[in-house]
């Protein structure tokens, strides 16, 4: 990586993004589907409530959009060295697309199921499985040396979207129902897929050399393992992605059952974990330098898991439409400002310690460790119907925490004087 690369951050960096057509199309296109994500999972988890009164059940609506990561992740990196990449992310928004207007049609009919609702879940996870290994591979490749405000603003556009995906969820729900959930979707889907259609990527190269897939796959974890930056980034990532974030899915239920929130309210308490990651994903994109990268992603993990445990003891205590609201509106709002630190960092972390040939395989790697957010899910689902909200919070949060101090002392110990460059 040149230092040009390296250095370059900040709001010269953005501007100069802000500025690249290839970069405008890939981001919007990321904001868009970014968007209908959490506009989703709100909808779908509160949907989902509403007809089984399950808490497994509303956990299980995530679970399903995360394992094709993990079953899938670390495949679409070696084929996407292998084809156009362009080609490969249009062909799955067109497919999510399809899944969207199916789903609309079934809903307006009245015959929409939760074995629908999981069946469309797990192929959207599909098309997730191919953003960190693609279109974030992507990002890094236009940005043209300025790849931490290029990253960071990614981060702070998928915040956004975690801010007003959640709300308009809930109001959807509310005024149009789920129907209106899934044509609202279908549009928003076939935007995405006309942006692609008209970007103008650098042109594909195919790799002269092209061994096996697992092969290539083994490589790509090896390289993985013998770089001490990426081991501490990819370690971190299972720990948050398992012990933390999994608590988003259990916010439904916060509101309705803990606090006796209508829908749209659900929504805009939810969306408040987006407002603050997006306050904190700009306060990143404006202070990251190099020096501080992996700072400010272990300090944001910790933050966050912290700031979980808080809200399980304000869960405790909830007993009403309004009590506890204030205090969890501003507890949510704190945690996602801690979790933009992880999430910038993540994927600039990722690039930047990972050779030009690596990187799409590397991060499909990042791609499987996001991947075992489902077994957190089930957890965090599973000890919720068992004990209580409150209680799976406590549990949950305790222990990622105590995790995460044995990586800080396991890290401590084993790191190098110095990782070998890609190149050597």
């Amino acid at each position: 990586m040149s230092d040009e690369t390296s250095e370059a951050s900040g709001g010269s960096g953005i501007r100069v993004l802000l500025r690249s057509p290839n970069y405008l199309c890939i981001w919007i296109m990321g904001g868009l589907t970014g968007f209908i994500r959490w506009f989703q999972l709100l909808a779908l988890g509160v949907y989902t409530f509403e007809i089984t009164g399950s808490p497994f059940l509303v956990s299980l609506v995530p679970v399903l959009w995360g394992l094709p990561l993990t079953f899938f992740g670390p495949v679409i990196g070696g084929i996407a060295d292998r084809v156009n990449r362009k080609v490969l992310l249009a062909s799955s928004i067109a497919v999510i697309f399809g899944v969207a207007a199916t789903l609309a049609i079934i809903s307006y009919n009245g015959e929409l199921t939760f074995t629908h609702i999981a069946i469309a879940s797990f192929i959207s996870g599909l098309f997730w499985a191919t953003d960190m290994p693609i279109r974030r591979r992507l990002i890094g490749d236009v940005s043209g040396g300025h790849l931490a405000p290029a990253m960071s603003l990614d981060s702070a556009t998928n915040s956004a979207t975690r801010m007003f995906g959640p709300l308009m969820g809930g109001a959807m729900l509310q005024l149009v129902g789920i129907t209106g959930v899934y044509f609202l979707s279908a549009g928003v889907y076939a935007t995405a897929f006309l942006l692609m259609l008209v970007v103008q990527l650098p042109a594909f190269v195919r790799r002269t050399v092209t061994p096996s897939l697992i092969r290539d796959l083994n490589a790509g974890v090896r390289f993985c393992l013998g770089n001490w930056e990426l081991r501490r980034v990819l370690s971190v990532t299972i720990v948050f992605n398992v012990f933390g974030f999994p608590f988003t899915a259990m916010i439904p239920i916060l509101g309705r059952e803990q606090l006796g929130l209508q829908p749209l309210l659900v929504g805009f308490l939810s969306s408040l974990e987006g407002f603050g990651a997006f306050l904190g994903a700009m306060i990143v994109a404006m202070i990251a330098r190099t020096t501080n990268f992996a700072r400010i992603f272990v300090t944001g993990s910790i933050f966050y898991m912290l700031l979980i445990l808080y809200l399980s003891a304000l869960a405790y205590v909830s007993g009403g439409p309004l009590h506890s609201f204030f205090a969890a509106a501003l507890t949510l709002t704190a945690i996602g400002i801690s979790g933009a630190g992880f999430a910038a960092m993540q994927s600039t972390l990722t690039y930047m310690n990972a050779g030009a040939e690596y990187r799409s395989r590397v991060l499909g790697v990042l791609a499987l460790c996001i991947g075992c957010g489902p077994i957190g899910f089930l957890n965090i689902g599973w000890m919720a119907e068992s004990y209580g909200l409150p209680t799976a919070l406590a549990i949950m949060a305790c222990e990622g925490l105590f995790l995460m101090v044995i990586l800080w002392i396991y890290n401590a110990l084993s790191r190098p004087e110095r990782n070998p460059t890609p190149a050597e």
